[in-house]
């Protein structure tokens, strides 16, 4: 992936995502520069995390035990690297325009992940996975033919943006679908999820899309856009996933 900046709209990936949880700490202690962009200290952000985990956030105790695992120095780094309003400018080949994913062979795409920045301290880094289970034939279709068999699968990818090896975000999007042995029959869902422990940042959605490609790709496809706001920047990107009766076959975040 390769960063792009336009005067129109600049992008930034995974500096995202309020929950409603975050949007409650509000409050919390914050600096400012002298841009008037707001930011965090040290002691401000590891109180936000135990806020987080204290309202029974599984996911903010990850974060937190990372983040505690710095040293003095290294937290101090981390909230520069956090409060950077350049940072977009930072990620490089983490971005890159919406439109050049149109021109993607899913059948021959190799799913980046891992992506590096900064030297390193920051990093997105995404897994995946895929559950499969054998069910009976349901539909007059399927029930046509003794010798088929049916199963019901769900693939999921997930990207994550570290700082020195702290969590701080997840984006995840997912598909349930329907297969035989040997190709997709049904789409019953696209479903997109996330995770965000930066709390002075916006984040948004559009409706997950889903559908089968044509053969003879045969993916059961969904797909997403991010959007959102972090220190003066726009951002959005597309996150796709496609699988097929094999499980996961590809996925990217660009």
């Amino acid at each position: 992936m390769r960063m792009t900046v336009k005067a129109t709209r600049k992008r930034l990936v995974g500096m995202a995502v309020v929950t409603a949880a975050a949007l409650s700490m509000a409050a919390m202690p914050t600096v400012a520069s002298a841009d008037g962009t707001v930011g965090t200290t040290p002691e401000a952000y590891e109180a936000y995390l135990v806020e987080q985990v204290e309202l029974g956030d599984s996911g903010a105790q990850e974060t937190l035990d990372q983040y505690q695992e710095l040293s003095e120095g290294e937290q101090e780094h981390f909230v520069d690297l956090l409060n950077d309003p350049q940072r977009g400018q930072e990620i490089g080949d983490f971005l890159s325009d919406v439109s050049d994913v149109e021109s993607i062979d899913e059948e021959s795409y190799v799913t980046e992940l891992r992506k590096e920045a900064a030297d390193g301290d920051v990093v997105l880094e995404a897994t995946l996975g895929v559950e499969e289970t054998e069910t009976p034939p349901t539909t007059d279709e399927e029930l046509s033919d003794p010798s088929a068999r049916y199963y019901d699968r769900s693939a999921w990818y997930s990207v994550s943006d570290t700082i020195l090896g702290v969590k701080v975000t997840t984006v995840k999007i997912g598909i349930n679908y329907r297969t035989t042995s040997s190709r997709v029959v049904k789409v019953y869902n696209g479903w997109a999820s996330h995770r965000n422990y930066v709390w002075f940042a916006e984040f948004s959605n559009s409706p997950v899309k889903e559908w089968i490609s044509s053969d003879p790709a045969n993916n059961a496809t969904a797909e997403t856009i991010w959007q959102g706001k972090w220190a003066g920047f726009s951002w959005d990107a597309r996150e796709r996933i496609w699988a097929d009766q094999s499980g996961f076959k590809g996925g990217y975040l660009k």
